[in-house]
């Protein structure tokens, strides 16, 4: 009969805390009672909008055509940014798609992970009734204080339970709240060791426990972005001046020639999205329309276009204009350098924004799940994640509902018991959940 689980597991794919409480004899804060007991890690939180989905992939070609695979740099760059793009919003389109199914599967695990613990607690009290029974030995008392000490003391760490603090108590001859001070301050004298290791000074500053580390480090950022925005002040300030003593010297043709170049590029950064946009916008204007069903259609394509137009999506205005036959592919192949250059650099912004909003998609679960930024990460993989937990748990409870109903019976409860000296042995005590 195996009452526990997989060592420092909570049950979210992290890995709990490891070491032991200071004379308590758990290991770790592992699945509570075969079971995952614990928080859980997975929260729900939306992903910011965003405009137009990926474009089809024979508008994709359509819009690379040759301008993206000539000779010339801007034709080959504009074709690898098209295709960067339109990558990156399949990839943002897919987890947003996703956020409800991924909500539902969190909220089912965390409705799980509740159930769970109602057995477990009765588990808890059944064994503190059957502790006193006459047919254990000292042997099998200490084993059963040790379990009972496990069980009880997920289900404290878990919230909600603070009453078995006095039972954790009695069988560990220990506090479970001065275990949870050394073991808290055992983290942050880690971590401020660490923070020294990377310059960070401490002074007299009172940093003994997580929660006044966090407080300190919380000031320090605090003190360093005012830093930050005085230097950020100062240097424009000698930023203006310089620029002030530069003006007022005699400047070079080459000088005088980039900076109007530089400046060009600033005021024609928006020129090639205005430019199709305007086109749309000629061609759709619905009030030049007298059929009232095609005036309800450019209605609803304008405001296809506003919405792109907005997001400064370029390739979406782009595959609009093809859609409407607007714009020919080979005009579309044949696009003048300039705006070719113009375009680059509206999407290359563009794909640097997606990126941006992929990444924040997708953090939370990177963390959860502990997946590096190297490793591509789908919605699929999450959601088969928490599923994949949340078949666990239900077979810890199922674990848990056998034990409850066999443990009732004192000499069952003995014959488990004396099983357990044949466990495998961990950190040179005997693993009560092998």
């Amino acid at each position: 009969m195996k009452t526990g689980g997989r060592e420092g597991d909570d049950g979210s794919g992290r890995s709990g805390r490891s070491g032991e409480r200071a004379g308590s004899g758990r290991a770790g804060s592992g699945r509570a009672g075969n079971g995952r007991t614990g928080n859980g890690g997975y929260t729900r939180n939306g992903g910011r909008g965003g405009s137009g989905g990926p474009i089809g992939s024979q508008s994709l070609e359509r819009i690379v055509g040759k301008s993206g695979r000539g000779d010339g740099k801007l034709q080959q760059r504009f074709g690898r940014l098209v295709q960067k793009v339109d990558q990156l919003k399949q990839r943002v389109r897919a987890w947003r798609e996703a956020r409800a199914d991924i909500d539902t599967e969190i909220s089912r695990y965390h409705a799980l992970l509740e159930q769970v613990r109602r057995p477990c607690r009765e588990l808890v009290e059944l064994l503190d009734r059957s502790y006193s029974s006459p047919v254990f030995n000292k042997g099998d008392r200490k084993k059963l204080a040790a379990l009972i000490c496990e069980l009880a003391g997920e289900l404290i760490e878990a919230g909600g339970h603070d009453d078995l603090k006095q039972l954790y108590n009695r069988y560990s001859r220990s506090d479970f709240d001065a275990e949870a001070a050394a073991v808290d301050a055992a983290g942050a004298e880690a971590l401020r060791s660490m923070m020294e290791m990377f310059g960070v000074e401490f002074g007299e500053a009172d940093v003994s426990s997580m929660e006044k580390l966090q407080a300190f480090t919380e000031a320090q950022l605090r003190g360093f972005e005012a830093d930050a925005a005085a230097a950020a002040d100062a240097a424009a300030a000698a930023a203006d001046a310089d620029a002030a003593r530069r003006a007022r010297r005699k400047r070079s043709a080459k000088q005088v020639a980039a900076e109007a170049r530089r400046e060009e590029e600033r005021r024609s950064s928006g020129k090639g999205l205005q430019e199709v946009y305007r086109a749309l916008a000629m061609a759709l204007h619905p009030d030049r329309e007298q059929d009232p069903v095609e005036q309800a259609r450019k209605t609803e394509v304008m405001r296809e276009v506003n919405v792109a137009y907005e997001a400064k999506d370029l390739l979406r205005l782009l595959e609009l204009q093809l859609e409407l036959e607007q714009v020919e592919p080979e005009r579309v192949n044949g696009i003048a350098e300039d705006r070719l250059r113009r375009y680059n650099q509206i999407l290359d912004e563009q794909a640097k924004q997606l990126a941006a909003e992929l990444e924040e998609l997708e953090l939370p679960f990177r963390l959860e799940l502990e997946v590096a930024p190297s490793v591509r990460l789908v919605p699929a993989h999450v959601i088969a994640r928490i599923r994949k937990d949340a078949e666990a748990v239900e077979h810890d409870m199922a674990e848990v509902l056998r034990d409850l109903a066999a443990f009732r019976e004192v000499n069952r409860l003995k014959a488990w018991l004396r099983t357990q000296v044949r466990g495998r042995r961990r950190g040179g005590e005997i693993d009560l959940f092998a």
